[in-house]
């Protein structure tokens, strides 16, 4: 059996995060791997970052490696070149603040070769900075893709039933699959100063609904830099918000392994805003909480904004549901 990997590093004015990631992949232990390569992926910097690439893989020929440009803001069309550039078995997400442990992908290997059903294999990330942490990150950790994603090691279900993608791997199979099938992004990731996120959780769930499994395992192991500036609470703020947005319309996919496919009728936007408004309400007399309120505020605000659209994006991800669900059928 083939035990190659591909590590797609997509980056976007990261000159002074690079290094230490680049050090620790160069540090991997790739002994009992077939065949290895790095794929950095330049999208629409504007600093330093290629330079800094180049001084520091200098000399490097341990696997070959090679930067590749994706002029399309967003960190899913980063991914998507990376993965259309790469040509190896497993593609490993590597961030570029994610500093590998030596024998990540030893241990990755080892787990997806023992079962051909899992398509996402995820680890456990470990939250790092030059500033002490503010007293509100540890029960927040998960937004920053850190922490503990699972109970104990092995197939995720549940109400938690995704990885984030900091240090995700891919089986190429799985993936070329659920492209056939249909899939495309609906969400684009992070773009420059947006926060929109959910990609990761999109992937994941298309892949169960295509009856693969997505896995965790905490031997899987690797620092995740959080820069100083993203430890501020309007920051934070940012981030919740940036990553319910995104999931308005990608819920879908989840209330759709869930068993729920709604009738989407002329009026469904609307159908939806009232009972968001009801929510909103029932939650301004009954139990009122600070986070509720919002919650529910920022949804029917969305669905007022997107009604001319929401009817049709969310048609579209049933449709692609309804695609990946033939595989489960058969």
């Amino acid at each position: 059996m083939q035990k190659s990997v591909s590590i797609l590093v997509c980056f976007y004015n990261a000159e002074h995060k690079l290094p230490k990631t680049i050090e620790h992949i160069k540090k991997l232990d790739i002994s009992n791997i077939t065949e290895c390569e790095l794929i950095l992926v330049n999208n629409n910097s504007n600093d330093d970052s290629c330079t800094i690439i180049q001084n520091e893989m200098k000399g490097f020929n341990l696997f070959p490696w090679k930067i590749v440009d994706e002029p399309n803001p967003g960190l899913s069309n980063a991914r998507l070149r990376g993965i259309t550039e790469s040509q190896h078995e497993y593609l490993l997400f590597c961030d570029d603040d994610n500093w590998l442990a030596s024998d990540y992908i030893q241990n990755a290997i080892s787990i997806l070769t023992s079962n051909s059903n899992i398509a996402v294999l995820g680890g456990y990330g470990e939250a790092v900075s030059d500033i002490e942490f503010p007293e509100w990150f540890n029960k927040n950790k998960n937004f920053y893709a850190v922490g503990e994603q699972f109970p104990y090691n092995g197939k995720v279900f549940g109400v938690r039933n995704v990885v984030y993608g900091a240090g995700m791997i891919v089986r190429r199979e799985a993936w070329e699959y659920i492209i056939l099938k249909g899939f495309t992004f609906y969400t684009l990731g992070r773009t420059g100063k947006s926060l929109s996120s959910g990609e990761d959780s999109e992937m994941c769930l298309a892949f169960q609904i295509a009856g693969f499994d997505i896995w965790y395992d905490d031997s899987l192991r690797f620092k995740h830099y959080i820069e100083p500036k993203r430890l501020t609470e309007n920051y934070f703020k940012k981030l919740q918000k940036g990553m319910s947005s995104s999931g308005y319309v990608t819920q879908f996919y989840r209330r759709y392994l869930f068993g729920y496919k709604p009738q989407v009728t002329k009026y469904f936007w609307l159908k939806e805003f009232l009972y968001s408004v009801k929510d909103l309400v029932k939650g301004v007399f009954v139990n009122p909480t600070k986070s509720g309120i919002k919650r529910n505020m920022d949804f029917s605000l969305y669905l007022l904004r997107e009604r001319g659209r929401y009817n049709e994006n969310v048609k579209k991800v049933l449709g692609i549901c309804d695609g990946l669900s033939d595989r489960v059928s058969k």
